[in-house]
């Protein structure tokens, strides 16, 4: 068995304990739900939006946007493991 030691801020571990809570919380609501309540529930509470940030990087602005076919015939997995292989000098 692995064990990871994480020093953590005051702070840090106040947020730590809120995000637990919160899940605990939620893992609770979601046991008492019927297997399609459950559905129901994770459907309306997904993440539905494009995956898009920016960073700034020596005074340039990057903008990254993340798009997804539902015709691909690649797994995520997949396609970075040929792109990492593609770049490695041999």
């Amino acid at each position: 068995m692995n064990v990871i030691h994480l020093e953590l801020s005051k702070r840090q571990a106040e947020i730590f304990d809120e995000v637990m809570t919160k899940v605990n919380e939620t893992a609770i609501f979601l046991a008492s739900l019927s297997h399609e309540e459950r559905l129901n529930w994770l459907k309306e509470h997904q993440y539905c939006h494009p995956i898009s940030f920016e960073r700034e990087i020596g005074g340039t602005i990057y903008t990254v946007n993340a798009h997804f076919s539902d015709k691909a015939s690649e797994t995520v997995e997949g396609k970075v493991n040929r792109i990492l292989s593609g770049n490695i000098t041999r």
